[in-house]
């Protein structure tokens, strides 16, 4: 600070052996009052008082133990107390620096005290008041004081009591611009602090010069935006591309000191090379891939999967997401880079019959359901058919009414055909055949439970509950009309394992019930007559 620098010089007229009004000397506070001001001890027999009119700063900003450097005003020994300046010495050195500061054309410090007419009253070195003219002040006339601490120029000083101090900042600017265009050049990396930042560029001080950043200018990666990479009142580092000394312009540019990744792409990431990136953004058309600040690839939606399927890509990638991706094509002057996700990971046709054999149960999903039977997926770019025969051990009209799309099955592999990619799967075979346990405990006369599943013209097919099998009732053989999923009881009639069909009915099941009432009715009438015989 400039008051510490002013304190060393005064230190010259310090004198120690007497005490005399006039003498300027080295005085320590020993109390702090507000209002009536400091009590110091400067080495004479009186205490020291320093009112408030006599300092440099407010009272209350001093602290008990401080040095400070005064002028002895008046001794009074009768009472005990010497009064003291601090400010006049103060003052005197302060005019010669300013005086120095005309001479060198060296900036002086200062702040805003009051606006006048034609200007603002500023104070230099906290004691001193100048004039700064509203045309050297760099204010508008509506805009607020400035607060805290300047640099200004002094531009006129006479000396006395009448003298006057005119300051400028104007004047300290312009010699500061001249002085920034003299030594810079373009192609200087220099610090500069960010002043405002907008979506179309920022402005950045480079001490006074105001230069602009493009935001063509932040980054070679075309996805970073300005106010990622810029805050307003930090200070960065930035290249100066254009310089126009008449105009006073600057503009400076953070993507000139990063490498173009662009330049050498094409030697870096050969086609048909494996490398490593960080999933950056997610489109309905792919992924794109970043390789390195500023190069960025896509990989289409058809380089991600071996199969033909859509799928909604954010539930297999998420941002910052580390993938492998094989180079397909690079474009530097077009700065294309087009990457494949699938390729990366390898056809997995190339060794399916090591992964998968014959007779192999395995799990997987359903893809498509059609009149046909079912494609399942087994893992991605495998999938396989299972024929409608397959599907289940009953008789199946429409698959869709027993698998959906999605769906999690069991299949069981029936065969591989590596060089047409095609599977064949079953998915019935990876239960057991119902009809095993048909032939070994259903008989004709047999009563079983079933539901009814559907109701033909001829009759009705019918699930027998405890078999998992179908079973046709003539409508001939059924108790009146029956409504679909109702459970009901019926008697095998036949059984046929080698067409896989069970002939079942209602009706006669409840002619025999009725039959087996009536024998029992019989039994019992036989059994009362002879009882009444014996009597």
């Amino acid at each position: 600070m400039d008051n510490e620098k002013l304190n060393n010089d005064l230190e010259r007229y310090l004198d120690f052996n007497e005490f005399n009004p006039g003498q300027v000397v080295e005085a320590t506070v020993t109390a702090v009052d507000p209002a009536e001001g400091l009590s110091v001890d400067f080495g004479g027999k009186q205490e020291g008082r320093i009112q408030p009119p006599e300092l440099v700063r407010e009272p209350s900003s001093y602290k008990v133990g401080e040095k400070i450097t005064a002028q002895i005003l008046k001794i009074n020994d009768e009472e005990g107390y010497a009064l003291l300046s601090e400010i006049r010495p103060y003052r005197r050195l302060a005019m010669e620096k300013i005086r120095e500061a005309k001479e060198n054309g060296t900036p002086v410090k200062g702040y805003f005290v009051q606006q006048v007419s034609g200007g603002y009253i500023v104070r230099l070195f906290n004691v001193l008041d100048a004039f700064l003219p509203g045309s050297e002040s760099l204010l508008r006339r509506d805009a607020e004081m400035p607060q805290g601490e300047h640099d200004f120029l002094v531009i006129d000083y006479v000396p006395g009591r009448r003298g006057r101090i005119v300051v400028s900042r104007k004047a300290l600017v312009e010699r500061q611009i001249q002085s920034f265009f003299d030594s810079h050049n373009v192609g200087d990396v220099v610090e500069a602090k960010v002043e405002h930042v907008r979506a179309s560029n920022a402005t950045l001080k480079i001490g006074p010069i105001t230069a602009v950043l493009p935001k063509e200018e932040v980054s070679h990666d075309p996805s970073i935006s300005i106010h990622d990479v810029l805050k307003e009142g930090e200070t960065v580092k930035v290249k100066i591309t254009k310089m126009d000394p008449a105009q006073r312009s600057v503009e400076v540019s953070l993507k000139a000191l990063e490498p173009d990744p662009w330049q050498i792409a094409a030697e870096k990431y050969r086609v048909g090379t494996i490398v490593q990136g960080v999933v950056k953004r997610i489109v309905p058309f792919g992924i794109f891939v970043n390789l390195e600040p500023g190069l960025d690839g896509l990989v289409h939606i058809s380089e991600i999967f071996w199969g033909n399927k859509r799928v909604d890509l954010k539930k297999f990638f998420k941002p910052g997401q580390v993938v492998q991706v094989e180079v397909i094509e690079v474009d530097p002057e077009k700065r294309r880079l087009a990457l494949s996700y699938k390729r990366a990971q390898g056809d997995p046709w190339e060794n399916i019959t090591e992964r998968y054999k014959e007779g192999d149960v395995v799990s997987g999903t359903i893809l498509k359901v059609l009149p046909t039977g079912a494609i399942v997926e087994l893992e991605d770019g495998v999938t396989g058919l299972v024929p409608k025969s397959e599907l289940s051990w009953n008789r199946v009209s429409d698959p869709t009414e027993l698998f959906k799309e999605k769906q999690k099955v069991n299949v069981k592999i029936l065969s591989i055909d590596p060089q047409n990619r095609r599977m064949r799967l079953s998915i019935k075979q990876t239960m057991p055949d119902p009809w095993e346990k048909i032939v070994e405990t259903l008989k004709e006369g047999s009563v079983v439970k079933a539901f009814v599943k559907s109701k033909l013209n001829s009759g009705y097919v019918l699930e027998l509950k405890d078999f998992s099998v179908e079973a046709f009732m003539p409508s001939t053989h059924a108790l009146g009309e029956i409504g679909e999923r109702s459970e009901i009881e019926v008697l095998v009639l036949r059984v046929i394992p080698e067409r896989r069909k069970i002939l079942v009915s209602q009706k006669k099941l409840e002619e025999m019930r009725d039959y087996e009432e009536y024998k029992k009715q019989m039994k019992s009438s036989q059994k009362t007559l002879g009882d009444l015989l014996k009597k």
